[in-house]
């Protein structure tokens, strides 16, 4: 049987691994949970003043290859603010860039790299540690280690039922070094479960694919569609906002969210509201079509889906705090607070110990 020591010398050494970026991710995901709100305030070119007539979506999409004709497209997102610029992403050069276009009169209000946009660099420093599919990789490993410093550090800290209030005790009367042990073990006990929610959504998050492929021996998985189309050089291409128009007429007539390019721009999906579908907040209606004829392709809609499906899609609603409203979103701030303050005081507690025991020496 493991003797708790080693638990203790499993979980330090782990943490002296991977605390620093531990501690990245929690601040990057902290300043993440109130994106939107941050960014009407770093960045008031975004607010628009509100008139009685929007552009349609193929007007601003006109605006953005008029600004730069080599742009190739990936995603527009449109805000729930009418008062907000839509969001445009795109690879220009090859380097990602994001613009942001007036919806009422098709202006460009703001414009440049992805990394030029402060919340967008945090974010994939959140979700890639800006080094693409190997640092997604880094992320996962991370959400793993932290699963195991959970779950160590519980069973060291555990004192039995009968003495339960007692662990939860922080030594005010000891030393400094007393003091910031009890605290990291209390504190680091009371928040398991938001740690051990965010650390496993956020590990299944990065290897959702495989996840799916799991499920999928012993269930049925819908996976999104992900559709090609031939280049057909010289034909005209169908206006989005016909896209729109068919996805609404088919499938109800909710609220455009994003539009998604793929295939070179000859596939684009149509993200709409899923309305009354499902509970989750976030949950969309998607319809995939050919920019050639107007084809629908595929077609994935939120509340419709099998149980797996359904369940892994949730992933990101839980570990973003969105499911709840403003009272998760807070909850999950106070974890990411919570985390970073367990990964600092653990790299302290470890420097205070070799420098007592250098001392001593």
């Amino acid at each position: 049987m493991i003797r708790k020591p080693t638990f203790l010398k499993l979980h330090r050494w782990v943490g002296l691994t991977v605390g620093i970026l531990l501690f990245v991710q929690a601040m990057t995901g902290v300043s993440l949970v109130f994106r939107d709100e941050i960014e009407r305030v770093i960045h008031p070119s975004l607010i628009v003043p509100v008139r009685p007539t929007r552009l349609p979506v193929q007007g601003l999409m006109d605006a953005i290859h008029a600004a730069h004709p080599d742009a190739k497209l990936t995603r527009l997102e449109l805000p729930r603010d009418r008062d907000q610029a839509v969001l445009f992403k795109s690879t220009i050069r090859k380097q990602r860039w994001m613009t942001a276009v007036d919806p009422f009169d098709g202006h460009i209000v703001r414009d440049g790299r992805d990394n030029s946009w402060p919340m967008e660099w945090l974010f994939n420093v959140h979700e890639q540690l800006l080094a693409g599919p190997v640092g997604e990789t880094i992320i996962g490993i991370e959400g793993l280690a932290l699963l195991f410093m959970v779950i160590t550090g519980l069973v060291y800290w555990w004192p039995g039922a009968r003495r339960l209030r007692q662990g939860f005790r922080v030594k005010l009367d000891g030393s400094r070094d007393l003091r910031w042990r009890t605290l990291h073990r209390s504190v680091g006990a009371g928040a398991a479960l938001f740690l051990l929610l965010s650390a496993t959504t956020g590990v299944l998050m990065v290897w959702k694919d495989s996840l799916r492929d799991v499920l999928g021996t012993v269930t049925r998985v819908e996976r999104r569609p992900a559709p090609s189309v031939p280049e057909r050089k010289g034909a005209p291409m169908v206006a989005v906002d016909r896209l729109v128009a068919e996805a609404q007429a088919t499938y109800g007539a909710t609220p455009l969210r994003q539009l998604r390019f793929s295939s070179g721009g000859r596939v684009v999906a149509v993200f709409l509201d899923s309305g009354a579908r499902t509970v989750r907040p976030d949950g969309t209606t998607q319809a995939y079509y050919d920019v050639y004829d107007g084809r629908e392709l595929g077609h994935y809609v939120s509340g419709t889906l099998p149980a797996s499906s359904e369940a892994i899609d949730w992933l990101y609603t839980i570990h973003t705090g969105i499911w709840g409203g403003i009272v998760t979103r807070l909850i999950l701030v106070l974890t990411g607070l919570v985390f970073a303050g367990m990964a600092a005081s653990g790299l302290w507690l470890w420097f205070s110990r070799r420098s007592r025991r250098r001392g001593r020496a």
